[in-house]
């Protein structure tokens, strides 16, 4: 009988040595017998699964710091062997050294935001918590990317209740919903529209931002979301590439959603839903 009770927890025992010889996707039996010894079976595994995700994550991470910061660096070290090998004027070798400042200021950027997305999409992200009116946030991001959408020549409407709380953590959401601005303004032309609405969905909040601009072609529309993924129309603008991942990884950190439909040539449409009581890390 005491053999009969512990053969769970020798499967535990089991699968940990199979995990430390490198095989991380091993797991427990899980019998269904409802038992304590079961239930530390299904807490294993899911212990298992999220470390599973974070190696996953952690490895994603080198690989595109193994390709995509690659060729900045090559850059800085192209400029300081120039400004290096040349005998130029103080005022040249500012310049040289304010541009590498800049390179490296982007690329401390681009690694903070790989590091946000994976910690997100690992469900090891700290959310902090509370209500607010996410009206209210909503108009501050506008009201910040209007003098942009001014300059551009590009009308930027907003349509949005007087308040709509919701629980959630604002810096993160007001990341979202700037990265979506700030994509909707770079990809629209002169006289287009950019058009940023709200409402209440139900069970939580949609959250809509939509342009007359480019649009995206079926090609590219799969990978929209995908790291470091740049459409061909993108390539003449700059950008890492990471704003959109950054936006799925956040709103998923909430329990939400994140849908794009767009027309190449027509405009683009990002539907954002949240809901009112989300499930940090699911």
């Amino acid at each position: 009988m005491a053999r009969r009770a512990l053969s769970g927890v020798d499967d535990v025992r089991r699968t940990a040595e199979s995990i430390a010889k490198g095989a991380f996707e091993s797991r427990v039996p899980v019998k269904g017998t409802g038992d304590e010894v079961d239930q530390l079976a299904v807490a294993f595994n899911g212990m298992l699964g999220q470390i599973e995700a974070v190696l996953c994550s952690m490895k994603e991470i080198t690989d595109n710091i193994a390709h995509d910061l690659r060729s900045p660096i090559t850059r800085m070290r192209g400029m300081a062997e120039v400004a290096l090998a040349s005998r130029g004027s103080v005022e040249e070798y500012e310049t040289v050294v304010g541009r590498v400042v800049e390179e490296c200021d982007r690329l401390l950027g681009m690694i903070n935001t790989m590091l946000d997305i994976s910690e997100a999409e690992a469900g090891v992200a700290k959310l902090n918590m509370e209500r607010f009116d996410i009206a209210q946030m909503v108009r501050d991001v506008y009201e910040l990317f209007q003098p942009v959408a001014e300059d551009r020549l590009i009308d930027l409407h907003i349509d949005i209740p007087d308040s709509l709380f919701l629980s959630g953590d604002v810096r993160k959401l007001q990341r979202v919903v700037a990265n979506l601005i700030d994509n909707a303004l770079k990809y629209t032309e002169a006289h287009g529209t950019v058009r940023l609405s709200a409402e209440s969905s139900g069970t939580g909040v949609a959250l809509r931002v939509s342009d007359t601009g480019i649009g995206i072609s079926e090609r590219d529309l799969p990978h929209v979301f995908d790291r470091f993924y740049r459409c061909d129309c993108s390539r003449s603008e700059q950008g890492s590439g990471l704003g959109l991942s950054l936006a799925k990884a956040f709103v998923s950190a909430h329990g939400g959603s994140i849908s794009v439909t767009s027309t190449a040539g027509a405009g683009t449409e990002f539907v954002v839903t949240l809901p009112h009581h989300p499930f940090p890390g699911r």
